[in-house]
């Protein structure tokens, strides 16, 4: 039994020190382009995860400015070669309602049909799995860090999300800081 648990924790702090890697690597960003461009290749090396991509928001309620940030972020990404196919703009009431309106990262292995709708249009992922983590801007949902896999067993509802809801608001945090300094 002692010997699980040790296996258990020392596991724990292996995916800890994977995601504390990732977040170094996205502080010293000095653009969002630079961000993404280390958080996903990260994510997707750190942890072998097949399918990493980014999910934003269009026409959301909300103040102008972040409005306005939102589509100068998804013009600056769409510039970059790394997100043709991993960058998905979403309806933000058909997002909300996704992602029950909360910061709370979605774990989801059952029907994702209904997640379809964060997939890139350009690329069709064949998961059975799904993280999606919300990312804010200033406090406002802006989008999603999505996360997919094969296997359905990667990520199940109930999973402790702590470490990714934790890199969400990292990411998050960063990103607010280089709009800031972009102003």
């Amino acid at each position: 039994m002692n010997e699980e648990i040790l296996k258990i924790v020392k596991k724990n702090e292996e995916i800890a020190m994977k995601f504390s890697k990732i977040e170094t690597k996205i502080s010293s960003a000095s653009s969002a382009s630079e961000l993404f461009e280390a958080l996903l290749p990260g994510i997707e090396e750190e942890f072998a995860i097949p399918f990493v991509w980014l999910s934003l928001v269009a026409n959301g309620k909300g103040l102008p400015r972040i409005k306005r940030e939102v589509s100068s972020l998804v013009e600056t990404l769409y510039s970059s070669e790394i997100f043709q196919d991993r960058l998905n703009i979403i309806e933000q009431a058909v997002f909300l309602d996704l992602i029950a309106h909360d910061t709370v990262p979605v774990l989801a292995n059952g029907d994702l049909k209904p997640f379809y709708k964060l997939f890139p249009q350009s690329k069709k992922f064949l998961i059975k799995s799904l993280a999606i983590a919300p990312l804010a801007l200033e406090g406002d949902i802006i989008g999603s860090l999505n996360h997919g896999d094969f296997s359905r067993l990667r990520y199940q509802p109930g999973m402790d999300t702590s470490l990714l809801r934790r890199l969400a608001t990292k990411v998050s945090s960063c990103l607010s800081n280089i709009m800031a300094r972009e102003k």
